[in-house]
C-alpha cells in the first residue's frame, strides 16, 4: 500500500487524558463512520478485544478502545493505532487495576490485518506524534517517531499465584491472569490501596504461604499455589512479614508448587 509521509499541512491532532485523538476535529463524518467500521471488523475477527462493561454490587470491569492515530489515504481510513484499555474496581474496598495493549490495524486492498505492538514504546511515541497518520506511518516504516525511554531500575522478587483449570497463572484473590513476560501496571499505594504484592526472599514467600500468612484459608482453599520468580519495577510499598507492593511486575518463570499446612490439625 502506497502512503504519503505527513507534511506540514497535514492535520494536527489533540489528545485526551488517555492519549486518544479527538476524532470530531480530526476526521470528517464519513471518515468517522469508516473508522467505526474498521474497528467493528477488527473486533469481529477476534484479533482486537471487544469493548464491554460488567457491573454488580461487588465490582466494576470494563474495556474501552481508544484511537491513538488514523492514517488517511485519498480521503479513506486505511490504518489505525488503537489502545485497548481495561479497568477493574472493587466497589467495596476501592481497589483498582488497569491494563493497556496496543494494536496496529490496517485495511490494505480490502484485506484486514491486526497486529499487537509494543505497549511500553507505543504510548511514548503517541505523545510525540502530533500529525494525523504519523504514528501509523512509523509502524509501517515510512517515518520515524522518536521514543525516549526513561532509565528505570528493576529487581527480582517472588510471588505466589494460583493455577486455574487451564493451567494458566492467575491471582488467588480475583482470578485475573498473569502472562509470563508481560508487565502488569498499577500504582502502588499505602494501606493496600494498589500495586502488586511480592516477596524479596524466596524462602520467606514459601514459609508465609505455607503457614497461612499470605492467604487466608478461604482464599487458598482448593487451589494449586505456585511460587513464581518475578521482575519488579516502579514505586514500592513495604508491609509487615517481608511483603511488598510494587507498581510494575511481570512473571519470569514458574518455580514450584507451594503446599498450605492444615493448621487445625497441627
Amino acid at each position: 500500500m502506497k502512503t504519503k509521509t505527513p507534511s506540514a499541512k497535514a492535520t494536527e491532532i489533540t489528545r485526551n487524558e488517555y492519549g486518544a485523538i479527538d476524532t470530531n476535529s480530526a476526521l470528517s463524518p464519513e471518515q468517522k463512520c469508516q473508522l467505526k467500521s474498521l474497528l467493528d471488523a477488527a473486533t469481529k475477527s477476534g484479533n482486537l478485544p471487544k469493548p464491554y462493561i460488567i457491573s454488580n454490587k461487588r465490582d466494576l470491569e470494563c474495556l474501552n478502545l481508544d484511537t491513538h492515530d488514523v492514517l488517511i489515504f485519498r480521503g479513506k481510513v486505511k490504518g489505525l493505532v488503537v489502545q485497548a484499555r481495561t479497568f477493574w474496581k472493587d466497589l467495596r474496598k476501592g481497589y483498582t487495576r488497569s491494563q493497556k495493549s496496543y494494536f496496529l490495524i490496517l485495511n490494505e486492498s480490502r484485506k484486514l490485518s491486526v497486529i499487537e505492538i509494543d505497549s511500553s514504546t507505543c504510548v511514548k511515541r503517541a505523545k510525540n506524534a502530533t500529525i494525523l497518520g504519523q504514528l501509523v506511518n512509523h509502524y509501517l516504516g515510512k517515518s520515524k517517531v522518536k521514543c525516549k525511554s526513561p532509565v528505570t531500575s528493576q529487581w527480582t522478587g517472588y510471588k505466589i499465584l494460583a493455577k486455574d483449570t487451564r493451567g494458566a497463572l492467575v491471582s488467588a484473590f480475583d482470578g485475573s491472569e498473569y502472562l509470563i513476560g508481560k508487565w502488569r501496571i498499577e500504582t502502588a499505594q499505602p494501606d493496600h490501596g494498589g500495586g502488586y504484592y511480592y516477596y524479596t526472599d524466596q524462602a520467606l514467600a514459601i514459609e508465609a504461604t505455607s503457614n497461612g500468612t499470605t492467604f487466608s484459608a478461604c482464599v487458598s482453599g482448593g487451589k494449586t499455589l505456585m511460587l513464581c520468580e518475578v521482575e519488579v519495577s516502579g514505586r514500592e510499598i513495604a508491609y509487615a512479614d517481608g511483603k511488598f507492593a510494587a507498581s510494575k511486575i511481570r512473571i519470569v518463570r514458574e518455580m514450584q508448587i507451594v503446599e498450605v499446612h492444615d493448621l487445625e490439625t497441627e
